[in-house]
């Protein structure tokens, strides 16, 4: 997998000569960013060393992708390999590890989440203060590395600074924007009430499938990480009769989208400074 790092940090190097400081994973329903912009430069999965095409509706178009954002160059990752799709949690973070390799110093990730705690509603977004990893795999399993790299200390993995900076731009275009505590679990059914209560007593916010893993996967290579979920749907048993679809969780983040591209825009227009220029 190291190999295919090296090439696939390599693939991306010889299209994008400077190299953004910020990078955003865009997560369901948050694509909608891209339809604003001008796209610089774009690099499909598919032509990427070790890259997966995801198989999930609402990651289609699995790309990295350079554009111009609040007046500054972001590099993007739209579309998202899964662990409950079959790959390997070396697969699931090798873009994110990719965007480290080449230079990237600050990453934003983005997801669409079910809502635990009460108080929290559908459309309401949620800044990532802190995670409880429940998929059952560790992306550092077996990258110990010289020196007990592995052993990495998740104290503060997710920037207090971005968290601030997010919640202040959510709440600028109408957002109700929680903190809390995101509980990461395998997918890809939905959970049970009774593990939601499990959750909820455990201190958990929200729930999803995916993130923990590229957030701990991008402390270890030293970036600078926030996480902003939105809430797409109330968790199992926290809204009684209702069956939770996934064609619902992408219904409501439609209805949302454009202000969801508001939030990143002025997120990025405070955090993307500067670029890395790769020879």
């Amino acid at each position: 997998m190291d190999a295919e790092l090296r090439a696939a940090a390599a693939a991306v190097s010889e299209q994008i000569q400077s190299i953004p400081n910020l990078a955003i994973v865009l997560g369901s329903g948050f694509q909608t960013v891209l339809q604003s912009v001008a796209v610089e430069t774009r690099i499909s999965f598919a032509d990427l060393p070790g890259f997966e095409t995801p198989s999930v509706p609402g990651h289609e178009s699995a790309a990295i992708l350079v554009a111009e954002l609040g007046g500054q160059r972001v590099m993007f990752v739209s579309g998202r390999m899964h662990y409950y799709e079959g790959f390997s949690m070396e697969t699931v973070t090798l873009p994110v590890r990719t965007l480290a390799q080449v230079g990237v110093r600050k990453l934003l990730l983005t997801n669409a989440a079910g809502a635990i705690r009460s108080g929290m509603a559908v459309g309401d977004l949620m800044v990532v203060e802190d995670h409880i990893n429940f998929t059952g795999q560790n992306p550092l399993r077996g990258r110990l590395g010289a020196g007990g790299a592995g052993f990495v200390d998740l104290c503060g993995l997710y920037s207090p600074r971005f968290n601030g900076l997010l919640q202040s731009c959510a709440r600028q275009h109408g957002f109700t924007c929680h903190r809390g505590v995101y509980v990461g679990v395998s997918g890809p059914c939905f959970e049970t009430p009774a593990e939601i209560r499990m959750f909820e007593r455990w201190g958990g916010d929200a729930v999803g499938m995916s993130t923990v893993a590229e957030a701990i996967a991008a402390r270890q290579a030293g970036l600078e990480v926030g996480a902003l979920s939105c809430l797409t749907n109330l968790a199992a048993g926290k809204a009684e009769g209702e069956e939770i679809k996934h064609g619902d969780v992408l219904s409501a983040l439609e209805t949302v989208g454009t202000r969801l591209g508001a939030v990143l825009t002025d997120f990025s227009r405070h955090e993307a400074v500067d670029s890395v220029n790769v020879s």
